[in-house]
């Protein structure tokens, strides 16, 4: 059973009401009659495509400078509430608005101890904050590390609108890892299009991972197969980038067209076995 390790827990109704998410919809030509009415249906979907688990990210913006993200963030309880009726089947990752500053830590530390949150989503782009920001992301790495709390960072473009690329440019990350060697950080996307940058971070970095969601598997481009199949094959994760991409299409897509170009054992490595690293302390 499979582990997707990046999943947005939006309905309908939340995606109509965030332009940068409509967006998206258009730059993946999504048919919104076919966005998912609940978060319900989000497990039901999961069942049928056989994965097991899967990480909910939060988003947080409400004091970004940036006005289209206004609507944009998920309360942490709204998140925790989620995991907590799941049985164990969702893994909920805090957002927090690190240009709260201290407060953001605060927030973070109550998410952990008090709602049980499991790592942080990192959106840079959506908060206008670079992701290597000693004043403002700093302390909130330094938390992170010391709680054994993995962050998931986006790297590279996004089919949200309204944002700018240079606050996730993948070679900020190196920066970060330099400063917390024991943090342990999914980049998101393999970092495109810089791919190699975020081959050659994570090469640098052990603590670093690296997530194929956002991408058909038929796309995902060749230049990552040699380290996918080889040196880092214990660090690619598998993710979808829930709605934007459902379960059993990822999955189709994946049998008909990745796991045959796959060195024996890599394909469970990046369906389960790697989540399991993710996550052990």
């Amino acid at each position: 059973m499979a582990t997707d390790v990046h999943v947005h827990p939006w309905t309908r109704e939340f995606m109509k009401k965030n332009a940068p998410i409509m967006q998206a919809c258009n730059f993946f030509k999504l048919d919104l009659a076919k966005l998912p009415k609940s978060t319900g249906e989000l497990i039901d979907e999961m069942d049928e495509a056989g994965v097991s688990r899967a990480v909910i990210l939060g988003q947080d913006t409400h004091m970004t400078k940036n006005p289209a993200f206004k609507h944009y963030s998920i309360r942490n309880e709204e998140l925790a509430s989620l995991a907590a009726k799941s049985g164990d089947r969702l893994v909920p990752f805090a957002g927090v608005d690190p240009n709260a500053g201290r407060d953001a830590v605060t927030e973070l530390k109550r998410s952990v101890r008090e709602l049980g949150m499991r790592g942080l989503k990192v959106h840079g782009s959506a908060n206008s904050v670079y992701l290597n920001d000693r004043k403002l992301m700093f302390p909130i790495y330094e938390y992170c590390q010391e709680a054994g709390l993995p962050v998931l960072v986006h790297t590279g473009t996004t089919g949200l609108g309204d944002t700018e690329i240079r606050y996730s440019k993948t070679e900020l990350v190196d920066e970060v890892c330099s400063a917390f060697p024991d943090l342990k950080v999914v980049m998101a996307h393999f970092g495109w299009p810089w791919p190699d940058v975020a081959m050659a971070i994570a090469l640098r970095h052990p603590n670093v991972f690296i997530d194929v969601s956002g991408w058909k598997p038929r796309y995902i481009p060749p230049g990552v197969f040699p380290y996918l199949n080889g040196i880092l094959r214990d660090r690619f994760l598998f993710g979808t980038d829930y709605p934007m991409l459902r379960h059993k299409e990822w999955m189709e897509d994946f049998r008909s067209s990745l796991e045959k170009r796959l060195k024996p054992g890599v394909a469970q490595r990046l369906l389960s076995e790697n989540a399991k690293r993710l996550f052990a302390r």
